[in-house]
């Protein structure tokens, strides 16, 4: 049975590039749901992407689904795709990356096994992945779903979410507070860098002191002392 519904609208411009000019490291100290499991690793060392999520639905040994959804993906987008408890094949490989790259995909995120990995480098597609594998998925007609809600690296994606990757992991982030994080991600690298500042304006202090570690932890031994 297939289950393929409309593609949710891109996210504008702006936001990505403003999602492209943070890290998914810098939005790890004031965030922490979205986060997609660190087993999801990418493959393409030093790859950074931002877009607008397309999810895929594809359980079974059967790679169709996925490669239909090339045929609804616009330039720039993220192909999301759940792969439950498939993981011993991989439904995308070295023809498939070269045809995202054609249709525009920023990147792919897959919760299960990739493919062709150095092709897939080699025309510039990033992936994101739980593991590596010889086997591949055939077109065995089995069904599918696209533009559905889905559970990868432990996290739900829904159509038209905004996914960030990069050499740190997956984040994604529903639409209505894509704002709100990049506003809170240009703060912190702010604070960071001003932090970052100081350090180097202050090349006597230890790093603890600081960064208030050391009042916090000895405040606290104070405290047991006393009890």
């Amino acid at each position: 049975m297939y289950d393929i519904r409309p593609t949710a609208d891109q996210i504008p411009a702006d936001l990505i590039a403003g999602l492209l000019a943070t890290d998914t490291g810098t939005i790890g100290h004031f965030l922490d749901a979205g986060f997609m499991d660190p087993g999801m690793q990418g493959r393409m060392p030093g790859a950074k992407i931002a877009g607008t999520a397309v999810t895929v639905q594809v359980t079974v040994p059967d790679s169709l689904t996925a490669h239909y959804a090339l045929k609804f993906t616009r330039p720039g987008d993220i192909l999301v795709v759940e792969r439950g408890v498939d993981q011993r094949t991989s439904c995308w490989g070295g023809t498939s990356s070269a045809g995202a790259i054609r249709a525009g995909l920023a990147g792919l995120i897959m919760d299960g096994a990739g493919n062709d990995i150095s092709e897939a480098n080699a025309v510039g597609l990033p992936i994101w992945c739980r593991h590596v594998t010889p086997i591949t998925t055939k077109y065995r007609d089995l069904g599918g779903a696209l533009n559905v809600p889905i559970s990868c690296g432990g996290v739900v994606v829904n159509p038209g979410d905004a996914i960030l990757a990069d050499e740190n992991g997956v984040l994604v982030i529903p639409r209505a507070r894509i704002k709100q994080v990049i506003d809170e991600a240009v703060t912190f690298g702010k604070k960071e860098q001003d932090f970052r500042a100081f350090l180097r304006d202050n090349p006597d202090m230890a790093y603890p002191d600081a960064s208030g570690s050391s009042a916090m932890i000895e405040a606290k031994l104070k405290e047991q002392a006393r009890q």
